[in-house]
């Protein structure tokens, strides 16, 4: 990416109000730059969740995972990271901000969906999703198993999301997110069904 081409998105991303929006162009941004290295990032998380439902869920980070067979190295994503003029590395290169927004980078992506990458189209590059079956199994998992018990904003990532499928503004595959749940990796399928029967009834009687 040539220099005027960076300060051109950069110039956006801070011009941008809606959050859902910025955060997308950062990510489109970031996600470009890596790609132009070799490396394939993809969204996972809540961070999947606020691009697939617009906005409506918000995370405050954006979660990027590595597909293929190449993850950065600590000494990459520095380096590929300090091509953003203003940006600030946090705890060891792993986490960085700009303009209020937040970038965590991890590892290599682990997911059981068997469907392709969601491809979203931001002004200044593709953002890859991870496929919305693995995001909502895992939102749901994340609320109601993973820590023995609730966590309340997981809860709300994941009543967010599957109001989205159920509204029917998200294409979905519940065999397949079935499949998901009773893997040994989540064995959530109870709960994900739960999850399913609440938010259903909560749409029905307009209260989410």
């Amino acid at each position: 990416m040539r220099a005027d081409e960076m300060q051109q998105a950069l110039t956006a991303v801070q011009a941008e109000t809606d959050l859902n929006a910025k955060a997308l162009m950062l990510t489109g941004l970031v996600s470009e730059l890596f790609r132009e290295q070799g490396f394939e990032p993809v969204v996972v998380g809540g961070s999947a969740v606020e691009f697939y439902t617009d906005g409506a869920y918000m995370s405050g980070d954006t979660d990027i995972w590595w597909a293929g067979i190449s993850t950065p190295t600590m000494e990459q994503r520095e380096a590929i990271m300090r091509q953003i003029p203003g940006i600030r590395s946090h705890g060891a290169g792993k986490s960085w901000s700009y303009a209020g927004l937040w970038i965590d980078l991890l590892g290599e992506i682990d997911y059981l969906a068997r469907k392709d990458f969601v491809i979203v189209e931001s002004p200044f590059g593709e953002v890859l999703i991870i496929p919305v079956e693995d995001a909502l199994v895992g939102r749901v998992y994340a609320a109601r198993k993973y820590v023995s018990g609730y966590d309340e904003k997981d809860d709300d990532c994941a009543k967010k999301l599957m109001a989205a499928v159920l509204g029917g503004s998200i294409p979905f595959d519940w065999d397949e997110a079935r499949r998901i749940a009773a893997s040994p990796k989540f064995n959530c399928e109870q709960e994900f069904e739960a999850v399913k029967a609440e938010v259903k009834a909560a749409l029905e009687n307009s209260n989410l």
